[in-house]
């Protein structure tokens, strides 16, 4: 659906863009090297842990034995995180990390759960729900999601 048409200049040339209605959806993507996590785990454990993650997000990430596995896990997480603060238009320290929750469902899918500053730009936003996908191998996690509008 074409919303309008837009004449920019661009040097000597005039261009015609199309500017599109999205229907309200909006995207976050974030990545984040995996040494980069293991670096700030590893000089700031505690407060690092407590800062990122609710009690929840730390038992999950700490079920696996492996070290690498926790540290893909908390990098999946943070990068879910930011992509999520991108659709939500604002980031931290404006949205605390742990206004926004990673939980999976029976299935193991990945979902966020929303509360204070979180939730509240969801709703000003008119979103219905926020959608993550998550993924990581050894040397970066990424993450994206998309805000679902409550009405189209």
């Amino acid at each position: 659906m074409i919303v309008e048409k837009r004449t920019l200049m661009q040097g000597p040339f005039f261009k015609e863009l199309m500017v599109v209605d999205s229907l309200g959806f909006r995207i976050g993507l974030d990545l984040i090297f995996l040494s980069r996590v293991e670096e700030l785990y590893n000089r700031h454990s505690t407060n690092f842990l407590q800062r990122f993650f609710t009690e929840d997000e730390i038992k999950y990430c700490f079920k696996s034995p492996i070290f690498q596995k926790q540290i893909e896990c908390m990098g999946g997480f943070i990068a879910a995180k930011e992509a999520v603060m991108k659709v939500l238009g604002e980031g931290w320290p404006r949205i605390p990390w742990t206004d926004i929750e990673v939980i999976h469902d029976e299935r193991n899918r990945p979902f966020v759960a929303l509360k204070g500053e979180g939730l509240l730009h969801m709703e000003q936003n008119n979103f219905e729900s926020v959608q993550i996908s998550i993924t990581h191998d050894e040397l970066i996690a990424a993450a994206v999601a998309i805000g679902i509008p409550g009405k189209f």
